[in-house]
């Protein structure tokens, strides 16, 4: 388990592996050290072959011979003595008496009671008979420089400082990066974003940060756009308003033109009790997790009759629209929910009025179908102008309008299906919408039932 851990965390096996590229580079550098400063061992067996030969060849030169036993003394630090066939020394490289080659006898229990390593090989001479060289090679050549503290300690700290360099430089460049990122989005310029390559830790707080940012300067947007809406809804309705009451004074007590103004501004104080409706509904669900320290009040949940909600919610839209056609298919025998009525109600009555709303063909007909089982599925079917592939999405966003004009009959915020969406997630549903442009518009809600306490 450990070990998938420290896979999954891709920095830090980094810093794991070049922890082990420390190690293994000191100990090839100590390695290395060592075998500077080992001592050469005996000569080679191609070396000592090779002076044997040059010897033979100037067997009968004893200038010549002399000289390729200095040489060899040089550069193999060994004795050679060259015995003729009578047992007498011919020639030798050595300073003083010419040691001579002893029967080997068992090593004794310290390396100095063990005779050096002894060469002999036969030689012919000019008269044909044969001699012998023998060749007693240094049992300890001159050892080299000592490895000391202080080369070993330089030795690490060069391998340790310059990977640690290395690394420190891999993780400060892009976190420098980043916190760039940071102060200048901090500092207010919305399209900072880090976008580091990385694929380890330090990408995904990356991706993190830019995803945070494109949040934040989304709802920003939104914010920017729900006051311009707002304002821009405020003040239609109450222009109306001004401009009724403007000419109920210049009627001069036509009651006729009063009566008619009158319900004018009825029908705008509607849409303004609407509109500020919808914007606290907003609040109220943005803060339902505070709620006892915001003060707003939470759900109000009691035992709600889905099939007398969805009945009620038909009259509403028939009464509202007596020249659609509805066609509702609601069991009386649906269970029971624990909802909030009032917020139950404003979801079905927004699925319809939508579906009311854009479906331009006055023929056409809208339905309200509604299903039990392990949960409550209400369906809301239009045949209307449908959401492209690239909106649907967004329907949910708030204040995001598919139909971005601004007209009296398909006006609005924008807020009704994502009120909708906070409902019913509010309540433990879920909503969707299923839609192609130009066939229509299926919106699907599903709502757990509600279970029966024990008696």
């Amino acid at each position: 388990m450990a070990l998938r851990n420290v896979l999954r965390a891709r920095l830090a096996l980094r810093i794991y592996l070049v922890g082990l590229a420390q190690f293994a580079l000191v100990a090839a550098g100590f390695i290395a050290l060592l075998e500077i400063n080992r001592p050469k061992g005996f000569p080679h067996e191609h070396q000592v072959r090779f002076f044997h030969e040059m010897i033979a060849r100037e067997i009968d030169d004893p200038r010549e011979l002399q000289g390729v036993l200095d040489l060899m003394q040089r550069e193999l630090h060994a004795t050679a003595t060259v015995v003729d066939p009578d047992g007498a020394v011919f020639a030798t490289n050595a300073l003083g008496p010419p040691p001579r080659c002893m029967p080997p006898r068992p090593p004794g229990k310290f390396m100095e009671d063990r005779p050096p390593p002894c060469h002999v090989r036969p030689v012919r001479f000019p008269d044909g008979r044969e001699g012998r060289i023998e060749q007693l090679s240094a049992f300890r050549p001159p050892p080299g420089p000592p490895i000391t503290g202080p080369r070993v300690v330089g030795m690490v700290l060069v391998v340790v400082g310059i990977s640690s360099w290395l690394l420190a430089r891999t993780l400060t460049r892009p976190l420098r990066r980043l916190s760039s990122a940071a102060r200048a989005f901090g500092g207010g310029d919305l399209k900072a974003r880090a976008a580091l390559p990385n694929r380890d830790e330090l990408g995904d707080v990356s991706r993190a940060f830019d995803e945070m940012a494109e949040r934040v300067t989304e709802l920003l947007r939104a914010e920017r756009e729900l006051l311009a809406n707002v304002s821009h809804e405020l003040r239609t309705p109450l222009s109306r308003i001004r401009m009724a009451l403007a000419l109920v004074a210049e009627a001069e007590g036509d009651v006729a033109v009063a009566r008619e103004m009158l319900g004018e501004i009825g029908g705008d104080l509607d849409e303004l009790e609407r509109l500020i409706s919808d914007v606290l509904t907003a609040a109220r669900l943005d803060f339902e997790d505070v709620a006892s320290h915001a003060g707003i009040p939470p759900l109000r949940r009691e035992r709600v009759d889905v099939h007398d909600l969805l009945t009620h919610a038909a009259s509403r839209f028939r009464a509202a629209h007596p020249q659609r056609a509805l066609r509702v298919d609601v069991p009386a025998d649906l269970p029971s929910v624990d909802a909030d009525p009032v917020l139950l109600r404003r979801v079905f009555d927004n699925l319809l009025e939508n579906a009311h709303k854009y479906t331009e063909e006055p023929a056409e007909t809208v339905e309200l179908v509604a299903r039990g089982g392990e949960d409550i599925t209400v369906e809301v079917v239009d045949k209307g102008v449908g959401i492209s592939a690239e909106d649907l999405p967004r329907v949910f966003r708030p204040f995001f309008r598919v139909d971005r004009s601004r007209t009296r009959a398909t006006g609005g915020l924008g807020l009704g299906l994502p009120l909708a969406k906070r409902i019913v997630d509010a309540h433990g549903g879920h909503i969707e919408l299923i839609s192609t442009p130009n066939e229509g518009t299926r919106a699907r809600v599903r709502l757990p039932i509600a279970h029966l306490s024990p008696a």
